[in-house]
């Protein structure tokens, strides 16, 4: 697999951390790359919020040197709005901002936004146009393959993205309703990439080297993003890269490797956001570190009422004496 470039861009590897919303923050990004990937995304932000100046969705894409190359992400569906915000974007700092057309989320799509563009190529058109002609940096895009089972639109929206001078497409081969759910439907994965002149990289249901390599033995497949197999298992990003040079298989995490991404992670979070603040945010990821310990529920609840770090400390010495 040979290495990718965007533009001025160069990735140590086409292993990719997804965007993932109310996750995917500095913290996290931080430990990919740590892990190796070659790529980390923000977590999406409205377009509408950024450009209405909103500190709390700025604050999303604050961003630090120690994970570049990073992209931000935002979504929205209002031409102007799209563009004002890739500005923001280019302005905060970000090498490359995304476009987000794969969200299948209510709310979002309410909004006539993320997966619910795919169906008005038009305005998908207009839109992508307007962001690559608004900015310097790379202009990217993740999309979904279809609306619905059976739907495949995304070699059309490919076609319209590198007419407009998109630089690359991340295709989540599953159909916006299905959401995180079931199989990813590689047969149209291969069938969107198959007139792709920019490069395509595979995403949905990528959590080790049987489902990479799913993926990689597509034809014009130029990498893979992996989101929720890499929370608290950060060294996936290496793991991968090492398999899909060479074929070997490395041994997954261990106990002790675990619980030092974890404490990383409470470490991080506390640094940027303050110990209450922090211990909070660590509870929507916690379940990822913790599935596989005996007493995971036990343990789980004493994360979700810790008010402190001697708490957090408490939960440490009970995690060293058990064994997954």
């Amino acid at each position: 697999m040979s290495k990718l470039n965007v533009d001025n861009i160069k990735f140590c590897n086409n292993i990719f951390l997804a965007p993932m919303a109310g996750i995917t923050d500095l913290p996290l990004r931080i430990l990919a790359k740590a892990g190796g990937a070659g790529l980390v995304y923000t977590e999406m932000v409205s377009a509408k919020a950024l450009v209405y100046r909103d500190e709390k969705t700025k604050s999303l894409l604050k961003i630090n040197n120690q994970e570049r190359p990073v992209a931000a992400q935002i979504f929205g569906s209002e031409i102007n709005i799209m563009s004002e915000a890739a500005k923001i974007v280019q302005d905060i700092g970000a090498d490359i901002v995304d476009i987000n057309l794969s969200c299948p989320v209510r709310k979002v799509a309410k909004a006539g936004a993320g997966a619910k563009l795919l169906a008005n190529e038009r305005l998908v058109a207009k839109i992508l146009e307007s962001v690559v002609h608004s900015v310097e940096i790379p202009v990217t895009i993740k999309i979904r393959i279809g609306l619905l089972p059976g739907q495949n639109v995304a070699k059309e929206i490919i076609h319209i993205a590198q007419e407009v001078g998109v630089k690359m497409v991340v295709v989540h081969a599953r159909p916006a309703s299905l959401g995180h759910s079931g199989r990813p439907d590689l047969n149209a994965f291969e069938e969107s990439c198959v007139d792709a002149k920019i490069p395509i990289i595979a995403n949905g249901g990528i959590v080790d080297e049987k489902t990479a390599q799913n993926f990689m033995k597509i034809p014009r497949c130029a990498g893979i993003m992996i989101g929720r197999g890499a929370i608290g298992n950060y060294s996936i990003f290496k793991r991968l890269e090492n398999f899909l040079s060479s074929g070997k298989i490395l041994p997954t995490p261990s106990k002790e490797e675990k619980i030092q991404w974890l404490k990383k992670h409470v470490k991080y979070l506390v640094d940027n956001y303050g110990e209450k603040r922090g211990l909070v945010a660590f509870r929507k990821v916690a379940h990822y570190y913790v599935k596989d310990f005996p007493n995971a529920s036990k343990i789980r609840f004493m994360i979700n009422t810790m008010v402190n770090l001697d708490d957090f400390n408490s939960i440490l010495k009970v995690l060293c004496k058990t064994s997954p």
